[in-house]
């Protein structure tokens, strides 16, 4: 629920600070992937509801989702590749891997949601290996990537990274 203290803040500007933004994304993915599970195990009992959150989750996995992979792998990650170690750039791989494997989680997902209720125990199913995969990779990105970003990119190259930011969101 919105406070109204909150309705008359001056709105933050995470994207200036394109590091802080991306971690507090994963706060909001984290979220939708609890709503998602929780709307599968409610669904029986209200399915009308239970349809309307999955959808309001979906809608922001589709938008704000697929906004922060690409701000992750058109903006950062070129950047830092050019100072990683072997190391860390088989870790920045793996963050790659993990992206593909979530989106064909998610094209799984979504063919479930439209076979509804007829397909709620795969839909049950994939919500949750979707939240473990992303415990996973968000933990690895909150811990790892943001350390790497504050300690290789520039204050010229996180600005760069902030317009690009904006950019996607304005087009």
């Amino acid at each position: 629920m919105i406070r109204m203290d909150q309705l008359f803040a001056p709105p933050r500007d995470s994207l200036s600070q394109p590091l802080d933004h991306l971690a507090a994304c994963h706060r909001r993915i984290e979220e939708r992937l609890d709503v998602l599970v929780r709307a599968g195990d409610a669904y029986l009992e209200s399915p009308r509801e239970a349809a309307e959150v999955i959808q309001n989750a979906c809608r922001f996995m589709d938008l704000s989702g697929q906004l922060h992979t690409e701000d992750e792998e058109k903006s950062l990650f070129p950047r830092l590749a050019r100072s990683l170690s072997q190391e860390e750039e088989a870790f920045i791989a793996g963050l790659e891997n993990d992206h593909r494997y979530a989106e064909d989680l998610y094209r799984q997902l979504r063919e479930a949601i439209a076979n509804l209720p007829a397909s709620l125990a795969d839909y049950q199913r994939l919500a949750r290996e979707m939240r473990s995969v992303y415990a996973a990779h968000i933990a690895a990105e909150d811990e790892h990537l943001i350390a790497l970003g504050r300690r290789i990119l520039t204050p010229d190259q996180l600005a760069e990274v902030s317009r690009e930011m904006r950019a996607r969101r304005t087009a």
